[in-house]
This record gives structure tokens, C-alpha cells and sequence, in this order.
């Protein structure tokens, strides 16, 4: 198991195999790129030593042909395929025995980078499973149940898996790749991309490329700077409506809430972060009592210390049993948003920040 296609193309070493799945399509898409780009060899003979293939427009007999083909005046030789998944390779309890790919993938030739891309839903998870030593035993059982071509693929070559993100992974990755591009994000203005762009990291992805086009050429980005990109108001956004909420300001809140539904329907989005928001009151309880540093504040919640004084005064603002109320009030709407029309859900979320803010 390999975590990145990034050392390989450091080292300039790659494997004969590499299979490459997962839920984040994305990052996978990304890697392949890549990938393919960096271990073809730059010598004016590419042309040659490079082959696309899409799973469901080859035969297993056709691809070990092309795999075992030695490069033309070069070290190797690169075959790629999309949708291995695809591919035509038999079935039943015979199918390993009939198949060429059995005998390439327990001997594959060592000047061909053989890059397989695939749709294996039956292996989502794995890279969890054999990491954790608590679940060693899920992975045993798991690998047990692999059946043909995958398991000799697992067994004779390399592979990546690229699991699906955690919405708490986000503005993570986000800023990392601000830094990648030169450029440093605010964790507020982070958040406030992550909770207009979605879970898609494809829209993250874009929303961030339109953002270094766009934005004004600072070194540190900030919330107003990302606000004046995406569209989003600079006083009617959730950044706003959380600090009304935690002045215990109804009447804005209530006001906010109605110019974001307007311009979009963000009502899960607002569940999301503000859910978020009270776990972060919630883990300052107890913090408080252990420190009175914001910079250690910041860091035990994830957020920059500069805002922990905004929080803090929230705090002052909300006992446990508030924030506990806060929950169950934003678990109703979460579910009556989600089982309900639309038309039904702006007064979901009044009902839900009138229980939040109830004396």
C-alpha cells in the first residue's frame, strides 16, 4: 500500500503495477494525471512509449500485449487504463486460470509502469482497515473475500486508495492548497469557502482556482477577500449570523438567516456550521478550565486565536444546558429540513433559532 503517488515521482521510481481506487474521484483523477505525466520519459520518443486505454475497449489479451512490449529508446515504457472495471475479465472459478493477466500480474515486465484505474467498491475502506490496529481482523476478512484480478493485484503490485474526505478534513486541505499555490488563507476565511463551496472537492478545487485568479495579489487571504470572489455578502453570511447568535441578537439573526435563504437555499449548510459552532462552545467548557491561553484555546478547538475572545464571550452567554438545548434543536431541524419540502424550511430554521436563543 502506498499513500501517495508524491514519492514516486520524487524518487523517479515506479512500480510495474499500480492499481489506484477510491471515493474521492477528485484526488484520484488528480493522482492519475499526474502520475502518467511524470513517469512517461521526456526524450522526444513519448509519442511511443505511451499508452491510454479505457478498461471497456481492450481485452486482457491486448493489454499484456502492449504491457510486455519492451520501450522504444527509452528505460520504460508507461500503459494506462480508465475503468479497469470495465474490462472483459471472465468469470467464475476459472476465470484466474483462463485469464492472460494472471500470469503478467505475478510477473510483469520491469520496463513497463502498467497505471490501473478502477471503480472497486468491494475495497473502499481498506486502506482504514489495515491501518488500524484495532481492525485488523476486518481486514484479514476483507482481503480474504477479494476476488479476481484484484487479488492478485493487491498481492503482486502497488496500490493507492483515495478515501473519501471527513467535512472536518476540509479547510485542511483547502489551505494546503492555497500554501501549494503561494498563498496563505485565514482559518475563517477557509471555513467560510468550505461551508459555500460543499463536500465536493472538485468545487473546492475550482472555487479556489477562481479565487487565485481573482483575488487581490495579497500574501494572507482573508474572509473579505474570499467573500468578494464567491459572491458571498459580507454581512449577510454565516460568519455574521454566528456571532448574532452568540450576542443572543434574535431579531439579526432571524434577519441574516432570511437575505442567505434569498440568494440560495444554504439551510443544511447553516445546520452544518452552526452545529459546529456549539461543539466548539461546548469543548471550551471544559478547556477553560485548564487554560487561559487563546493560542492554547485556539488550538485545542481548531480555531485561530484571534477569534477565541468572540467565542469566549458567547460562552459567557451560554451554560451547558443551552448548548445542550442548541443541539437537540439543530438535530430537529436537520431532520425536518431533510424529510420535508422546501417551501417548508425557512420556518424549519426561525423555529430552530428561536429554541437556540430561548431564555
Amino acid at each position: 500500500m502506498l499513500e501517495s503517488v508524491t514519492p514516486l515521482i520524487k524518487s523517479r521510481t515506479f512500480p510495474p503495477i499500480l492499481l489506484m481506487f477510491g471515493e474521492e474521484d477528485f484526488l484520484l483523477e488528480e493522482a492519475y494525471t499526474t502520475l502518467v505525466a511524470a513517469a512517461v520519459e521526456q526524450n522526444g520518443m513519448e509519442q511511443f512509449n505511451v499508452d491510454n486505454f479505457d478498461g471497456g475497449d481492450i481485452t486482457p489479451e491486448a493489454l499484456v500485449e502492449v504491457a510486455s512490449a519492451f520501450p522504444m529508446m527509452a528505460e520504460r515504457r508507461v500503459v494506462a487504463v480508465r475503468h479497469f472495471e470495465k474490462m472483459n475479465v471472465g468469470r467464475g472459478k476459472d476465470a484466474e486460470k483462463k485469464s492472460p493477466l494472471a500470469a503478467y500480474f505475478r510477473n510483469p515486465s520491469p520496463s513497463t509502469v502498467l497505471i490501473l484505474v478502477a471503480e472497486a467498491d468491494d475495497l473502499n475502506g481498506l486502506k482504514s482497515a489495515l491501518s488500524n490496529p484495532k481492525q485488523q481482523e476486518k481486514a484479514k476478512k476483507k482481503l480474504a473475500a477479494v476476488k479476481f484480478p484484484y487479488n492478485l493485484l493487491l498481492q503482486h503490485g502497488e496500490w493507492i486508495e483515495f478515501a473519501k474526505l471527513r467535512e472536518s478534513a476540509l479547510p485542511s486541505w483547502a489551505a494546503n492548497r492555497f500554501k501549494a499555490l503561494g498563498r496563505e488563507i485565514a482559518p475563517d476565511a477557509c471555513e467560510l469557502l468550505v461551508a459555500q463551496a460543499g463536500e465536493s472537492l472538485r468545487d473546492l478545487h475550482n472555487e479556489i482556482q477562481k479565487i487565485i485568479t481573482f483575488a487581490p495579489n495579497k500574501d494572507r487571504l482573508t474572509r473579505e477577500d474570499i467573500a468578494e470572489v464567491i459572491g458571498v455578502s459580507k454581512n449577510y453570511n454565516i460568519f455574521e449570523l454566528q456571532r448574532a447568535i452568540g450576542e443572543r441578537q434574535l431579531s439579526k439573526a432571524l434577519e441574516i438567516t432570511q437575505r442567505m435563504l434569498v440568494v440560495s437555499r444554504q439551510e443544511l449548510m447553516i445546520i452544518t456550521m452552526l452545529t459546529r459552532y456549539f461543539m466548539i462552545l461546548w469543548k471550551l467548557t471544559e478547556i477553560t478550565q485548564q487554560t487561559q491561553s487563546p493560542f492554547e484555546m485556539g488550538k485545542a478547538v481548531g480555531v485561530d486565536q484571534y477569534f477565541i475572545t468572540e467565542y469566549l464571550a458567547a460562552l459567557r452567554k451560554y451554560s451547558r444546558t443551552a448548548i445542550e438545548r442548541a443541539f437537540y434543536a439543530l438535530c430537529d431541524a436537520d431532520i425536518a429540513i431533510k424529510s420535508s419540502s422546501s417551501e417548508d424550511n425557512d420556518v424549519v430554521i426561525q423555529k430552530m433559532l428561536m429554541r437556540i436563543m430561548a431564555a
